[in-house]
């Protein structure tokens, strides 16, 4: 390690320490904090970013892991009880949104992944606004994450149709690899589904994998296990790795109902420093100044809006489900802080040269617009009697 990356790893770690405190003091979520700060010490490490070897494997881990959470999250037990007539509503909902996002590309003629932009639902930023608003354990809150957990499922794999399809295109290759991946997502939900009737009738030995009182940390060990096969297994498969990791983390959900504390274990983990890495790494690889150039300022600001808009389109069925009118207005803003995902698809398309820098630039600024705007524009709407 060269001495100018010792000294970027120890801002690093400072700055993934102090950020989040800063970033309450000013009411902005930590991931918008962490990626200003890593856009900000970019500007003197200009030189030191080229040879990242260190903290881009951080980086790199800490997307994994915020993937995995990000599946392990989705509560299927809350689906399930949910009453089928609101569950279509909501599954309309969805639909509008991702018609919706294929048509305002289509007919302005803008780049294919615009839509992936505009349909992307995530919960990594929801469910922090939801608590802080006071909202969690409302109907309004928990139907909003179960229209967001779903969301994220079906944004997760137009993600991974996308880059397959840019990778090999509409040809022979891709139907075998689509094949392969529906084969192998099928036979790991039989291997879980099996397990899951052998959890039952073996209790005590499935305990084994979600206890935290393990000196052994074996609850760790096997989720960990479980998230790098699911990684390794989607990238020979020509998928994303960290799209593996999603859905190694929601077929173990699926499995594990009583999951919270190896849950709660796996997050303070991940949150407490590899994913405010993995932001900061992203607004290292950002040039600050050319965020702010007059294109990408106005690019950034389109695609924002646009988001909000092609939500307020999902919003209307809702009308149907027992949302208030407030409640009804308050979902769109809801829906348009996937700074996650958003973050995901311009790290992917760069990597995977589906995109340039500035295009890249471009998804990052809007992720950060709608990362700060929309979450305060929620409360005020929220909070209005």
């Amino acid at each position: 390690m060269s001495k100018e990356e010792s000294i970027l790893l120890l801002v690093v770690s400072v700055g993934a320490f102090v950020v989040p405190f800063i970033s309450r003091k000013l009411m902005l979520p930590s991931a918008v904090g962490e990626i200003i700060f890593g856009l900000v010490i970019g500007v003197f490490f200009k030189e030191a970013t080229e040879s990242l070897t260190v903290i881009h494997f951080l980086g790199s881990l800490g997307f994994l892991i915020l993937m995995y959470l990000a599946g392990l999250e989705i509560n299927f037990e809350r689906i399930k009880i949910t009453p089928r007539r609101e569950l279509i509503i909501y599954l309309i909902s969805l639909i509008i949104i991702i018609g919706t996002s294929f048509a305002v590309v289509y007919y302005t003629d803008q780049p294919v992944i615009n839509a992936l932009i505009y349909l992307t639902v995530a919960v990594g930023l929801l469910y922090p606004v939801l608590k802080d608003s006071g909202l969690l354990n409302t109907d309004f809150a928990q139907s909003t994450l179960i229209i967001a957990s779903l969301g994220e499922v079906l944004s997760l794999l137009f993600i991974s149709g996308f880059f397959l399809y840019f990778e090999y295109g509409l040809s022979k290759q891709t139907f075998i690899h689509l094949f392969e991946i529906y084969l192998f997502f099928f036979i790991a939900y039989l291997v879980l589904k099996f397990f899951q009737l052998y959890a039952w009738w073996n209790p005590k030995k499935a305990f084994t994998f979600i206890k935290t009182d393990d000196p052994t940390e074996t609850d760790v060990r096997a989720n960990f296990a479980n998230m790098f096969i699911f990684a390794a297994l989607a990238n020979l498969l020509g998928l994303e790795y960290i799209i593996g990791a999603f859905f190694g983390g929601m077929l173990f959900a699926m499995v594990f109902k009583k999951r919270h504390e190896i849950q709660e274990k796996i997050s303070s983990f991940g949150y407490g420093f590899l994913i405010p890495v993995f932001f900061i790494e992203v607004g290292l690889r950002f040039d600050l100044f050319n965020l702010l150039k007059k294109e990408i300022i106005l690019g950034a600001v389109g695609i924002s809006i646009t988001i909000l808009l092609v939500r307020v389109a999902g919003a209307l069925p809702l009308f149907f489900s027992g949302f208030s009118v407030r409640e009804v207005l308050a979902f769109p803003f809801a829906l348009s802080m996937p700074l996650t995902l958003l973050v995901a698809i311009a790290t992917l398309g760069l990597e995977t040269g589906v995109i340039n820098q500035d295009y890249a630039s471009m998804i990052i600024l809007s992720a950060l617009i709608s990362g700060i705007l929309y979450p305060w524009l929620f409360k005020f709407i929220t909070r209005l009697s």
